[in-house]
């Protein structure tokens, strides 16, 4: 049987969300970005992913995107837009899955913070 892999996603609030797509000026910020460097990885913003997506499958032909129609509904609907903006998912490098030792690793570390806002 192949190994499993992992993805670890965060929900935020908007102001937090705003800064991360931005200045990493909130102390929240800068220590997820630090969890994130410390392992080689980005936070990555899963509406602004879900965008990237669907310019991408415009540009080369939606018919090689078998999630375009579902991708595109998603980031036209302004409710969803609201709850994606809001939800991050720590990459490594362009890989959004990975070991469960490294997911763990970072997820030890996130529980270390407390924050209303995360």
């Amino acid at each position: 049987m192949s190994e499993w892999l992992y993805q670890i996603r965060i929900k935020v609030t908007e102001n937090i969300s705003n800064d991360l797509r931005d200045m990493y000026q909130q102390n929240l910020s800068k220590n997820l970005k630090k969890i994130a460097e410390y392992h080689k990885m980005v936070l990555v913003c899963t509406y602004d992913a879900f965008e990237a997506y669907c310019v991408e499958a415009e540009q080369n032909g939606i018919d090689g995107y078998g999630l375009y129609h579902w991708t595109k509904a998603t980031i036209e609907d302004p409710l969803k837009k609201a709850k994606h903006l809001k939800s991050f998912a720590f990459y490594l490098g362009e890989d959004q899955i990975y070991p469960k030792e490294l997911a763990s690793s970072v997820q030890n570390q996130l529980k270390k913070i407390n924050n209303k806002e995360l």
